[in-house]
């Protein structure tokens, strides 16, 4: 029986994680914005409260789950991007969603292997990385006055996951638990603020630009999912992290060296 008043505080702290991430994410521009909303800010949370719970085979199986859903991740972003400068924000919204729906439904019907399922990432960053490239049109920031529910809704979409996941996994099992915990919601959310926000074209910027980061968060995926399964859930989940967090970390020093040699010239 899992004791509400720990899992409610634990709720709230990974709202608070990803309301002070996407916050982040709105004033440092498309590469950072995009950064730090593929941080695994949501998720995280989410295994640490399952794992108090279940067995490191659960938790495990459901990381190998989140790690073949994570194409549907990728697959939102690209909607997404797409359709932020071609519609409005209503319609870019329920397309992303849609897309991702259609896709996990699709990559449910296979039993993965974590060597397939990491060979279906590598090509879905591959393809999204060339669609993006071609039609995608991104573009500069229009900033709009700030609504009171940005940060209200932010917080009770993180918090509400993290209690439906922690209070049904048992229930569901591993595999539509390692589903539910890698629903896109920071990036749902990230994209309801900033077309109100910034706009479009500057949605459209940092979604396509988070792609090469969740190939980082897939990868963190792969190694806590294989490390759990040997050497139980802290050390996995920990491995996992250090994991997405070093690939991140070398993102931004490419990144920051290629502004350099630019600023240079």
């Amino acid at each position: 029986m899992i004791d509400l008043l720990p899992l409610i505080l634990k709720a709230g702290l990974a709202a608070s994680v990803v309301v002070a991430a996407t916050m982040t994410a709105e004033r440092s521009g498309p590469f950072w914005g995009a950064l730090i909303t593929s941080l695994p800010v949501s998720i995280g949370p989410i295994y640490v409260v399952m794992a108090m719970e279940a067995s490191a085979r659960f938790i495990s199986q459901g990381l190998l789950s989140s790690l073949a859903t994570n194409v549907s991740t990728i697959c939102f972003l690209v909607a997404a991007a797409l359709a932020a400068t071609r519609a409005g924000p209503a319609a870019t919204l329920v397309l992303a969603i849609l897309t991702w729906i259609a896709a996990t439904a699709l990559i449910y019907q296979v039993a993965w292997s974590p060597l397939y399922a990491s060979l279906l990432n590598v090509a879905a960053v591959v393809a999204a990385l060339v669609i993006l490239h071609q039609w995608v049109r991104p573009g500069g920031a229009v900033p709009a006055p700030r609504r009171w529910f940005d940060l209200p809704l932010r917080a009770l979409l993180v918090g509400s996951l993290t209690v439906l996941v922690a209070l049904t996994s048992e229930a569901l099992g591993p595999k539509y638990s390692g589903i539910l915990a890698i629903t896109p919601i920071v990036f749902i959310s990230t994209t309801i603020v900033l077309l109100k926000r910034l706009g479009g074209p500057a949605t459209a910027a940092t979604l396509s630009r988070a792609v090469l980061p969740i190939a980082g968060f897939g990868l963190g995926l792969l190694v806590a999912h294989l490390a759990t399964a040997r050497f139980g859930s802290t050390f996995g989940l920990a491995s996992g992290l250090a994991t997405a967090l070093g690939y991140s970390g070398c993102l931004a020093v490419w990144h920051l060296r290629r502004t350099g040699q630019c600023l240079k010239r």
